[in-house]
Protein backbone atom coordinates (compact mmCIF):
# COMPACT_ATOMS: atom_id res chain seq x y z
CA UNK A 1 0.00 0.00 0.00
CA UNK A 2 2.63 2.85 0.98
CA UNK A 3 4.80 1.89 -2.76
CA UNK A 4 1.20 2.60 -4.29
CA UNK A 5 0.60 5.56 -2.29
CA UNK A 6 4.06 6.60 -3.43
CA UNK A 7 4.08 6.26 -7.09
CA UNK A 8 0.91 8.11 -7.33
CA UNK A 9 2.28 10.90 -5.23
CA UNK A 10 5.75 11.05 -7.59
CA UNK A 11 2.69 10.71 -10.63
CA UNK A 12 1.04 13.50 -9.51
CA UNK A 13 4.31 15.71 -8.96
CA UNK A 14 5.64 15.26 -12.21
CA UNK A 15 2.16 16.29 -13.88
CA UNK A 16 2.14 19.33 -11.48
CA UNK A 17 5.79 20.07 -12.34
CA UNK A 18 4.67 20.05 -16.41
CA UNK A 19 1.18 22.14 -15.98
CA UNK A 20 -1.64 21.35 -17.78
CA UNK A 21 -3.58 20.73 -21.01
CA UNK A 22 -1.63 17.14 -21.62
CA UNK A 23 -2.06 15.52 -24.93
CA UNK A 24 -0.60 12.23 -24.64
CA UNK A 25 -0.55 8.80 -27.43
CA UNK A 26 1.74 5.78 -26.65
CA UNK A 27 5.09 7.51 -27.05
CA UNK A 28 4.86 11.33 -26.38
CA UNK A 29 2.82 13.71 -23.59
CA UNK A 30 3.15 17.29 -24.57
CA UNK A 31 2.25 19.64 -21.77
CA UNK A 32 1.47 23.20 -21.61
CA UNK A 33 1.07 25.96 -19.32
CA UNK A 34 3.63 26.59 -16.50
CA UNK A 35 6.98 24.39 -16.47
CA UNK A 36 8.61 24.82 -13.51
CA UNK A 37 11.69 26.67 -14.36
CA UNK A 38 10.52 27.58 -17.89
CA UNK A 39 7.56 29.36 -16.94
CA UNK A 40 4.64 29.58 -19.58
CA UNK A 41 6.46 27.45 -22.11
CA UNK A 42 5.06 24.29 -23.90
CA UNK A 43 7.36 21.41 -23.63
CA UNK A 44 7.48 17.42 -24.59
CA UNK A 45 9.11 14.06 -22.87
CA UNK A 46 9.34 11.23 -25.96
CA UNK A 47 10.00 7.92 -25.26
CA UNK A 48 11.70 5.45 -28.01
CA UNK A 49 12.39 1.15 -27.10
CA UNK A 50 15.13 -0.07 -29.41
CA UNK A 51 14.37 -2.81 -27.98
CA UNK A 52 10.99 -2.92 -30.22
CA UNK A 53 10.36 -3.81 -34.32
CA UNK A 54 8.77 -0.14 -34.57
CA UNK A 55 10.82 2.20 -32.29
CA UNK A 56 8.93 5.69 -33.01
CA UNK A 57 12.42 7.01 -34.46
CA UNK A 58 14.81 6.51 -37.92
CA UNK A 59 17.69 4.39 -37.25
CA UNK A 60 20.52 4.69 -39.68
CA UNK A 61 24.16 2.20 -38.88
CA UNK A 62 22.21 -0.19 -36.18
CA UNK A 63 21.46 -4.01 -36.46
CA UNK A 64 18.24 -5.44 -35.77
CA UNK A 65 16.47 -5.41 -32.41
CA UNK A 66 17.28 -7.54 -29.63
CA UNK A 67 15.60 -8.54 -26.06
CA UNK A 68 17.96 -5.21 -24.76
CA UNK A 69 17.72 -3.39 -27.77
CA UNK A 70 19.85 -2.38 -30.61
CA UNK A 71 23.97 -2.64 -31.43
CA UNK A 72 25.17 0.40 -33.50
CA UNK A 73 26.89 -1.81 -35.98
CA UNK A 74 28.86 1.00 -38.10
CA UNK A 75 31.48 3.58 -37.48
CA UNK A 76 28.60 6.31 -37.52
CA UNK A 77 24.93 5.57 -35.81
CA UNK A 78 22.45 7.96 -36.06
CA UNK A 79 18.90 8.39 -34.47
CA UNK A 80 16.09 10.71 -36.36
CA UNK A 81 13.20 12.46 -34.17
CA UNK A 82 10.80 14.02 -35.62
CA UNK A 83 8.20 16.76 -34.30
CA UNK A 84 10.33 18.64 -32.57
CA UNK A 85 9.70 22.04 -30.98
CA UNK A 86 11.51 24.45 -33.00
CA UNK A 87 14.19 26.65 -31.58
CA UNK A 88 14.04 24.86 -28.14
CA UNK A 89 16.69 23.05 -25.95
CA UNK A 90 16.34 19.20 -25.86
CA UNK A 91 17.70 16.33 -23.56
CA UNK A 92 18.50 12.96 -25.26
CA UNK A 93 19.08 10.42 -22.13
CA UNK A 94 20.24 7.47 -23.85
CA UNK A 95 20.37 4.04 -21.76
CA UNK A 96 23.28 2.02 -22.61
CA UNK A 97 22.91 -1.43 -22.06
CA UNK A 98 26.31 -2.99 -23.77
CA UNK A 99 29.91 -1.11 -24.24
CA UNK A 100 32.14 -2.34 -26.78
CA UNK A 101 32.88 -5.75 -26.87
CA UNK A 102 36.40 -6.46 -24.69
CA UNK A 103 34.99 -4.91 -21.75
CA UNK A 104 36.54 -1.44 -22.85
CA UNK A 105 34.45 2.04 -22.73
CA UNK A 106 33.11 2.75 -25.67
CA UNK A 107 34.38 6.00 -27.05
CA UNK A 108 32.64 8.31 -29.22
CA UNK A 109 31.79 11.84 -30.80
CA UNK A 110 27.71 13.38 -30.27
CA UNK A 111 26.98 15.35 -33.09
CA UNK A 112 22.89 16.95 -33.61
CA UNK A 113 22.08 17.97 -36.65
CA UNK A 114 25.26 17.43 -37.97
CA UNK A 115 27.22 19.95 -35.22
CA UNK A 116 29.48 19.05 -33.09
CA UNK A 117 28.31 18.48 -29.48
CA UNK A 118 30.95 16.83 -27.01
CA UNK A 119 33.13 14.18 -26.67
CA UNK A 120 32.90 11.04 -24.01
CA UNK A 121 33.42 7.59 -23.56
CA UNK A 122 30.81 5.09 -21.62
CA UNK A 123 30.34 1.65 -19.90
CA UNK A 124 26.40 0.38 -20.03
CA UNK A 125 24.94 3.44 -18.06
CA UNK A 126 23.05 6.56 -18.93
CA UNK A 127 24.35 9.04 -21.74
CA UNK A 128 22.92 12.18 -21.40
CA UNK A 129 23.42 14.70 -24.29
CA UNK A 130 22.41 18.70 -24.04
CA UNK A 131 21.44 20.07 -27.35
CA UNK A 132 21.05 23.64 -27.20
CA UNK A 133 18.20 26.01 -28.82
CA UNK A 134 20.34 27.33 -31.67
CA UNK A 135 21.23 24.15 -33.11
CA UNK A 136 17.61 22.62 -33.28
CA UNK A 137 17.44 26.00 -34.92
CA UNK A 138 13.86 26.17 -36.89
CA UNK A 139 13.96 22.72 -37.81
CA UNK A 140 11.18 20.42 -36.59
CA UNK A 141 13.38 17.02 -36.93
CA UNK A 142 16.48 16.28 -34.57
CA UNK A 143 19.27 13.90 -36.17
CA UNK A 144 21.39 12.61 -33.40
CA UNK A 145 24.91 11.02 -34.49
CA UNK A 146 27.42 9.33 -32.96
CA UNK A 147 30.84 8.62 -33.99
CA UNK A 148 32.05 5.59 -32.54
CA UNK A 149 35.90 5.76 -32.31
CA UNK A 150 36.82 2.25 -31.05
CA UNK A 151 34.17 -0.29 -32.28
CA UNK A 152 35.24 -3.12 -32.58
CA UNK A 153 34.63 -6.79 -34.55
CA UNK A 154 33.85 -9.71 -31.98
CA UNK A 155 35.69 -11.82 -34.31
CA UNK A 156 38.74 -10.19 -34.23
CA UNK A 157 38.24 -10.59 -30.24
CA UNK A 158 37.59 -14.37 -30.52
CA UNK A 159 38.11 -16.26 -33.63
CA UNK A 160 35.75 -18.93 -32.52
CA UNK A 161 32.72 -16.05 -32.42
CA UNK A 162 31.49 -15.58 -35.67
CA UNK A 163 29.69 -12.39 -35.43
CA UNK A 164 31.26 -10.14 -38.03
CA UNK A 165 29.45 -6.78 -37.15
CA UNK A 166 31.31 -3.48 -35.91
CA UNK A 167 30.11 -3.10 -32.91
CA UNK A 168 30.20 0.21 -31.07
CA UNK A 169 27.67 0.04 -28.07
CA UNK A 170 24.23 -1.24 -27.55
CA UNK A 171 21.72 1.51 -26.80
CA UNK A 172 17.82 -0.25 -24.93
CA UNK A 173 16.15 3.36 -25.19
CA UNK A 174 16.14 7.00 -25.60
CA UNK A 175 14.11 9.93 -23.87
CA UNK A 176 13.88 13.04 -25.05
CA UNK A 177 12.82 15.96 -23.49
CA UNK A 178 11.87 18.94 -25.04
CA UNK A 179 13.94 20.99 -22.64
CA UNK A 180 17.57 21.17 -21.25
CA UNK A 181 18.00 19.22 -17.92
CA UNK A 182 21.01 20.78 -16.99
CA UNK A 183 21.31 24.00 -17.01
CA UNK A 184 25.00 26.30 -17.17
CA UNK A 185 24.36 27.08 -14.04
CA UNK A 186 24.15 23.63 -12.76
CA UNK A 187 27.03 22.90 -14.89
CA UNK A 188 29.45 25.50 -13.20
CA UNK A 189 28.18 24.66 -10.05
CA UNK A 190 29.03 20.93 -10.35
CA UNK A 191 32.55 21.95 -11.59
CA UNK A 192 33.03 25.00 -8.83
CA UNK A 193 32.61 22.16 -6.14
CA UNK A 194 34.92 19.40 -7.93
CA UNK A 195 37.61 22.01 -8.07
CA UNK A 196 36.73 22.53 -4.52
CA UNK A 197 37.02 19.05 -3.48
CA UNK A 198 40.25 18.64 -5.06
CA UNK A 199 41.82 21.25 -3.10
CA UNK A 200 40.15 20.39 0.15
CA UNK A 201 42.25 16.97 -0.64
CA UNK A 202 44.97 18.77 -1.58
CA UNK A 203 45.19 20.53 1.91
CA UNK A 204 44.61 17.69 3.67
CA UNK A 205 47.69 15.85 2.09
CA UNK A 206 49.97 19.01 2.43
CA UNK A 207 48.84 18.55 6.29
CA UNK A 208 49.57 14.92 6.48
CA UNK A 209 53.17 15.86 5.40
CA UNK A 210 53.72 18.01 7.85
CA UNK A 211 52.91 15.83 10.72
CA UNK A 212 54.97 13.02 8.95
CA UNK A 213 57.77 16.01 9.19
CA UNK A 214 57.23 16.73 12.80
Amino acid sequence: MKKIIILALGMLAILCSCGSNEKKDDRVMVASGFVKGLGNATTSVAYYDLKKDKPGCKLSGFSGNEDFGRWSDEEVCSLTFSKIVPNSDLTAKIEVFHSKPGGDPTKYDAFANDQFICSGETYPGIININVPAKVVGNSKKLVLSFKIKNAVRPIDINPDHKDIRLLGMAFSNVTLYGFSLFTDDENAEEEANEEKEEVDNDDDEDYDDEEDED
